[in-house]
């Protein structure tokens, strides 16, 4: 959780908490600002006090939504001081629990797809969040290649996407794939199995091969 979330006003942080799962839900169109007032601990009128509208409040729902997964990740000063393989295995274990553990976040990142991403091209933070995060695998991946454990010649975007990628998928697909391919496993089972098969990949990816 960054700054900005850690410092926010109770009751705000209630209404996004609220709608967040009311967009994610429902989206823009089918959600009800009534509904979210109903379960928070405030009224209507301070909804509309504090966002205006409802396009304003999912508007702050949404980048509440990508600070709550992607502005709590490591700072840069913390990977810095583990070996590159080392901390770029734990940031890809962070981001596969974060998009566990906030999956209305995924369903409200399908939805904005859905819409053309018409609301997150229009919020520079979180485009800065995701670099912040982009920036991160860059510097592990140089030094990894300094020192050669990590393959020359590899896009820090390419090992960014490679297991984003694969941590939205476990989440945004997960009913689907139960249901053509069954549950094999019981769902802690399953997730570390998956969680350990994401940051395999990525180390095959990156990591310096024997010729």
């Amino acid at each position: 959780m960054d700054c900005q979330t850690k410092t926010m006003d109770p009751v705000v942080r209630d209404i996004l908490t609220v709608g967040l799962a009311e967009f994610a839900a429902r989206g823009l169109a089918g959600a009800r600002v009534d509904a979210i007032a109903a379960r928070t601990h405030t009224s209507k009128r301070m909804i509309y006090y504090h966002f205006e509208s409802k396009e304003g409040l999912y508007t702050a729902v949404l980048d509440h939504a990508y600070r709550l997964v992607r502005g709590d990740a490591f700072n840069a000063s913390q990977l810095r001081a583990r070996p590159p393989l080392e901390g770029l295995i734990e940031l890809v274990g962070h981001a596969f629990d974060s998009h566990c553990e906030h999956p209305e976040f995924v369903r409200l990142v399908m939805y904005e797809n859905l819409q053309g991403a018409h609301v997150i091209s229009q919020l520079p933070d979180i485009a800065r969040l995701n670099q912040q995060g982009l920036d991160m695998v860059a510097d592990l991946l140089a030094r990894g290649q300094a020192e050669g454990s990590m393959r020359k010649g590899i896009l820090a975007r390419d090992v960014y996407m490679l297991y984003i990628g694969q941590c939205f998928h476990f989440v945004s697909n997960r009913s689907s794939v139960q249901a053509v391919l069954g549950s094999g496993q019981d769902p802690d089972a399953e997730r570390a199995a998956r969680r350990a098969g994401v940051i395999e990949s990525v180390r095959r990816f990156v990591e310096t091969r024997d010729e």
